[in-house]
């Protein structure tokens, strides 16, 4: 009974180490909140008119909290693989096995052609859902951790310490540079970075979840280079946030706007 109980224990704390999600809750309200700052005002009246006079920050992590739903096993179960896709060094998203349950990219597409195309066809509550997850899943495709390698399940098996403590690359990037640099709000966050003009913001709000993901690609090629430099299970602190907090500042300002393209794009 002992070595069973310990053997259950061990799957447990296993399982509980490797976090598919990334952009804890506070990066999911940063990016909810810069789109919501950048929607037209129809679109906002459209948006929350169906969520029920809610902002989409309040459902910015809904999608991460499905699993531990009743509901998850009536249909949601789907959705598991659609936070991220893998892709290793050497290769694109187009050299790797795919997935069949599906992916970031393919559930973004899908649920985008719903609403865009298929909109009278769908239940009201279908379009409550279908917001919720792209609210959150914007905010995903814009972290490098999203976009890591399948050998190491996005970070999780790249094991680091973060100012001392044991952890790991995927942890890191789920939210512990963000709580490390800075000790501000989601809302003030939200109200620091969004200060781009015009211009920018056109630039930035264009292409396609692909491109995106890309830049996410490339952003996590950066961040194993610089661990793999380090050696083995290196301690990363202060140098490290001074370092690549210019991306991770990058990609939550180009998720909320990106966000609020697409969703502009759908309601506005």
């Amino acid at each position: 009974m002992k070595k069973i109980t310990i053997i259950v224990l061990s799957i447990i704390l296993m399982l509980d180490s490797i976090s598919l999600y990334a952009w804890g809750q506070k990066g999911h309200d940063i990016v909810a909140a810069i789109a919501e700052q950048n929607l037209t005002r129809k679109a906002k009246k459209e948006i929350e008119k169906l969520l029920g006079g809610n902002s989409i920050i309040y459902y910015s992590s809904w999608m991460d909290n499905l699993q531990n739903s009743p509901y998850w096993k009536d249909g949601y179960d789907v959705t598991k693989t659609w936070h991220y896709a893998n892709v290793d060094k050497g290769q694109t998203y187009h050299t790797m096995p795919k997935n069949e349950k599906g992916d970031i990219l393919t559930g973004l597409e899908k649920l985008t052609d719903a609403l865009t195309e298929h909109y009278d066809e769908l239940t009201d509550s279908m379009k409550v859902d279908y917001i919720k997850m792209i609210v959150h899943m914007v905010g995903d495709i814009h972290c490098p951790m999203h976009a890591g390698r399948l050998s190491d399940l996005g970070g999780n098996r790249t094991k680091v310490k973060w100012f001392g403590s044991n952890t790991n690359l995927h942890s890191v990037w789920d939210s512990k540079i963000i709580d490390s640099s800075r000790k501000w709000s989601y809302s003030e966050w939200a109200s620091h970075l969004d200060r781009q003009n015009r211009k920018f913001k056109k630039s930035v709000m264009r292409g396609t979840y692909e491109e995106w993901f890309m830049g996410s690609v490339a952003n996590a090629a950066e961040i194993y280079d610089y661990i793999e430099r380090l050696g083995s299970k290196p301690n990363l602190s202060y140098q490290f946030v001074y370092d690549f907090s210019p991306m991770l500042e990058e990609q939550l300002l180009l998720g909320g706007y990106r966000l609020a393209y697409v969703l502009n794009e759908i309601f506005g």
